[in-house]
């Protein structure tokens, strides 16, 4: 029932499956090239010590603006040597949580649970009157407890400090429902950055620059890959669905002994 043999792998059509998993990151995200260059003109004045442009990224699920924001920000870190973090609002939703994540990856010990906020901000400004700025991603910010509270904060510390903080706000809402008070608004100074549903052609090349890594070659038709393009283009344009399509008909392939992923053989839903 669940024999895993060395010949039974080799003649599936599955090569690697992390190559269509959401947690999988590019080299270089495909069809956002736009996008890209406008994270990276936000983040740039960073280079030279001067204020970054806070930037709110939204959009529906699945439309790369995660991937984005990290393939700049690591570009920013590795081939300028400014620091960059990432933080996940899911994970660190309230502004104790947030600050003591933030100061750790700064490269602060962890302090002590509870320690009051203001120590948590007077560290961090330590760090930058020591340090370049710093790129900030809040991925998920929508589900940020004290949105005004953080913004606040942090602004804040870039009027005092020596180098500053800039903010890459990444949302799955609009950002005229990022609840922030007219005084955090008024500190925040931001422009906003709109991802689109991917259309049919984009998830096409991006499932063509997967099927390349995670499939064995002559494996899946073009008309399989059209047929995935087209029909969540249609329906939601999120690629983390295009690659899971895809996916299933790898392992139902490989399942039923099939060397080839076929258009008639696909599951849509």
């Amino acid at each position: 029932m669940f024999e895993n043999s060395t010949s039974s792998r080799k003649k599936g059509v599955l090569r690697s499956e992390t190559y269509l998993t959401s947690n999988y990151r590019p080299e270089e995200p495909v069809g956002r090239e736009t996008e890209i260059g406008e994270i990276a003109d936000a983040v740039r004045p960073l280079m030279h010590r001067h204020d970054a442009n806070n930037l709110i990224i939204f959009g529906p699920a699945g439309v790369g603006k995660t991937t984005c924001t990290q393939y700049v920000t690591g570009k920013l870190e590795n081939q300028a040597s400014v620091k960059s973090v990432y933080i996940n609002c899911w994970q660190y939703n309230t502004r104790s949580s947030l600050l003591t994540e933030l100061l750790i990856q700064l490269g602060y010990p962890a302090p002590r649970k509870g320690k009051p906020v203001d120590e948590l901000l007077s560290k961090i400004r330590e760090w930058l009157d020591k340090n370049r700025g710093v790129a900030v991603a809040l991925d998920e910010f929508d589900q940020l407890d004290n949105q005004t509270e953080v913004i606040y904060d942090l602004q804040m510390i870039n009027e005092e400090a020596d180098n500053s903080i800039g903010l890459l706000m990444v949302s799955n809402q609009h950002p005229t429902r990022i609840t922030l008070d007219p005084r955090s608004q008024s500190r925040l100074s931001c422009k906003t950055l709109e991802f689109q549903s991917y259309n049919a052609p984009q998830l096409e090349e991006i499932l063509q620059d997967r099927v390349e890594k995670a499939l064995r070659p002559g494996t899946v038709t073009d008309d399989a890959i059209r047929r995935i393009a087209e029909s969540v283009a249609e329906n939601s344009g999120d690629c983390r669905k295009a690659l899971k399509t895809l996916l299933r008909a790898g392992r139902k392939a490989d399942r039923e002994g099939s060397n080839k992923v076929t258009r008639d053989g696909l599951e849509i839903y």
